[in-house]
């Protein structure tokens, strides 16, 4: 088997890069460092393994209303999302297990019920998140400590 057959779908990449929406499509170990997906739809997808460092996940501004980017129910398992702009984004019931979200900007996410067992949110800014029901078991705070509360 190839590297790549691990990888991404190309045509789902694609698709991804020209609608902005990837709800139940398998995006594993897709490479989007660095790329501007201000409120995409990312609802149900497989983003596991993905590189996502330094992307602008943060809501798009259109005429009269704000796209949040939407994880809902998304399986971001082993994800890197470090330094992203994840402000406002929906992460309802999503999958963050291990998960890097080290400096991630979460400003107003949306957390409720998400799986953050092992995640790490070392300096990453939680200001008005919401975290309702969230799962936490050796899960890196943004201040450096463990938090256990849910092993």
């Amino acid at each position: 088997a190839s590297a790549s057959a691990i990888a991404a779908d190309p045509a789902k990449l694609e698709n991804f890069i020209t609608t902005n929406a990837c709800k139940y499509c398998d995006l594993t170990s897709a490479a989007l460092a660095g790329k501007d997906m201000r409120g995409a739809d990312f609802q149900n997808a497989n983003l596991a393994g993905a590189n996502m460092s330094k992307a602008d996940l943060s809501e798009r501004p259109l005429e009269k209303r704000t796209l949040q980017t939407n994880f809902e129910s998304a399986n971001l398992r082993k994800t890197d999302l470090s330094g992203a702009n994840l402000k406002g984004a929906n992460f309802s019931n999503a999958y963050l297990r291990e998960t890097n979200l080290t400096d991630a900007n979460l400003t107003g996410a949306v957390l409720t019920g998400a799986n953050l067992k092992g995640a790490i949110l070392k300096g990453a800014k939680l200001d008005g998140v919401k975290l309702e029901e969230g799962k936490f078991c050796n899960t890196t705070m943004p201040d450096g400590s463990m938090n256990d509360s849910g092993c």
